[in-house]
């Protein structure tokens, strides 16, 4: 690996045995910086887009502040112990995913590592979740040991076909992330943040294909690295695969609605 990689990897290990207060105030120090340049023109314009009427400007800081409070959360991860992460990320409705086979869709609002990772103490059934890899070796190494510290199985989309199948007697909870901007013409076109916004259509064939219940989880943070999840279910089969993007895009808007600084307005969401 290149020099520069090494470094961060040594620098993510060491600041994960920090204490989170010590985290969430270094990285204060950094937030203005990253105000200032990390997708300053992707976060302005999707503010813009979505709340036309209002002045974000307050929104804008909040939005970068629980940013960077959630990275270092996820970097804190590494070195936490089970019992202070399940202290930290409480959970209502989690029960109904006991049994497994079952599909539960997320988004990224609150903090989504702590989430999953959270959730795969909380509930019987295996949990995974399919996931892009960063393209940064460091970042992807530090997720994959945050993943194998709590007992996540985290599958890359290209082998998401081949893990489904080999692990169809796990009767896992197969997790998905549906919130970014699709490729290609894998979509369905719901209102979304007051414009058609398009959604992967592949959760809702899946569904359709399983015959499994489908529920989304809503993390809301609740303070510096404090959350509270709530799992509920949107759809049984047999499916319609449109009803499904919608009933999710609806919780989705309703956490926007409740909490919008958590979202990810720094995902190139509307891009023409």
């Amino acid at each position: 690996m290149p020099d520069w990689t090494v470094m961060l990897a040594s620098i993510l290990q060491t600041t994960s045995r920090w204490p989170l207060a010590r985290l969430h105030g270094g990285i204060r120090l950094v937030e203005p910086l990253l105000r200032a340049t990390y997708r300053r023109r992707v976060v302005d314009e999707n503010l813009r887009r979505a709340f036309p009427d209002n002045d974000t400007a307050e929104l804008k800081r909040e939005f970068y502040n629980g940013f960077c409070q959630a990275w270092v959360e996820v970097v804190r991860s590494l070195g936490m112990e089970a019992e202070e992460l399940r202290e930290r990320v409480t959970f209502e409705g989690a029960e109904a995913l006991d049994a497994g086979n079952a599909l539960l869709l997320m988004a990224h609002h609150g903090n989504l590592i702590w989430a999953i990772t959270a959730l795969a103490g909380e509930v019987d059934a295996p949990v995974a979740i399919v996931y892009k890899p960063p393209h940064t070796p460091a970042v992807r190494a530090h997720i994959m040991a945050v993943a194998a510290r709590f007992g996540v199985t985290l599958v890359p989309v290209k082998d998401m076909r081949r893990e489904f199948l080999r692990r169809r007697h796990e009767r896992p909870v197969w997790t998905l992330v549906a919130d970014q901007r699709p490729g290609g013409r894998d979509r369905h076109t719901v209102e979304f943040c007051g414009r058609q916004t398009a959604f992967f259509a592949g959760p809702a064939r899946l569904a359709k294909a399983l015959k499994w219940p489908v529920y989304y989880l809503s993390c809301q943070r609740l303070g510096p690295g404090r959350y509270h999840c709530r799992i509920d279910k949107i759809a049984d089969p047999p499916h319609d695969q449109g009803s499904i993007v919608e009933r999710y895009v609806a919780k989705l808007q309703a956490d926007v609605d409740r909490a919008p600084a958590d979202w990810l307005w720094s995902h190139k969401r509307w891009r023409e």
